[in-house]
């Protein structure tokens, strides 16, 4: 069943000095325990050790400006991919309370093909400078975060910004192969599962088991943006008949409306190549 977690109402503890953290996502609550999130808060200066389980692969994404990760700056358009089994030092450098998100997948292996590994410590994506496509049948948009390209090759985990002006809208469609997340960046937005209408905001998390029938539209004046992952990242999305299909199309341009750093092709959603 869909996991809606509200994230005003997870209650959050001290894991060290100055440093908070709120349990978004346990393991035991996705299938086979594939993904945990937690959002990690630092008081101004604050600083802490982060240890990466053995056999697991990680992703830290920012959600406030002034943060680096081993004395390296980290800011809200780039994300941080770290292998298991090692450590790194999260910072606060600036002079207010920053956040960020901590993706962990446990037991990575599993879903890895016999011939791929992951090639990296750790891995910083910009994807400020990749190319923002826009659908075909609205006005939302669209920026890969996770993919082999981005990720130097790892293709078990798939994911992609989604932003939604007034009136944009994806129709209902399930997954097969995979299980998926959204986290809610900006704005708020409504989702219908189970044949039920519910309004998410900024913080909240939805939680997709495979072949779980779900639909977005934002009604609200504000954008609704929000981040998803998919793990593992190979499935297939099959849409309700008689829908309008989510097929991508270029812009050329970079979410700071420069020129992109590549060109992706005009696809439908879970079938582009060299992305």
């Amino acid at each position: 069943m869909t996991l809606l977690i509200r994230g005003t109402k997870i209650a959050k503890y001290e894991i060290s000095d100055g440093v908070n953290q709120k349990l978004l996502l346990n393991r035991h609550e996705t299938g086979d325990s594939r993904l945990e999130i937690k959002k990690i808060s630092l008081n101004a200066k604050a600083n802490f050790e982060l240890r990466l389980e053995q056999n697991s692969l990680n992703w830290l994404h920012a959600l406030t400006s002034g943060l680096a990760v081993d004395t390296h700056k980290f800011d809200t358009q780039s994300l941080i991919v770290l292998n298991g089994g090692t450590k790194i030092i999260i910072e606060n450098m600036g002079d207010t309370e920053a956040e960020l998100l901590f993706c962990a997948v446990p037991k990575v292996s599993r879903y890895l093909s016999q011939s791929e590994s992951i090639p990296f410590d750790n891995h910083l994506v910009n994807w400020s400078v990749e190319p923002v496509l826009v659908s075909e049948f609205d006005s939302r948009k669209r920026i890969y975060l996770a993919s082999p390209h981005l990720w130097q090759g790892v293709s078990c985990v798939k994911g992609e910004m989604i932003i939604y002006p007034q009136g944009g809208a994806a129709p209902p469609h399930h997954h097969e192969g995979a299980e998926h997340f959204q986290y809610i960046m900006e704005g708020s937005g409504t989702v219908t599962f189970n044949e039920t209408e519910h309004v998410v905001e900024k913080g909240d998390i939805l939680y997709f088991f495979e072949n779980e029938l779900h639909s977005f539209i934002n009604k609200e004046p504000e954008e609704f943006v929000f981040a998803e992952f998919f793990v593992p990242g190979s499935y297939n999305t099959i849409w309700q008949k008689d829908t309008n299909i989510c097929t991508w199309l270029p812009t050329g341009k970079d979410i700071n409306g420069k020129k992109a750093s590549r060109h992706i092709e005009k696809h439908v959603h879970g079938e582009g190549k060299n992305i």
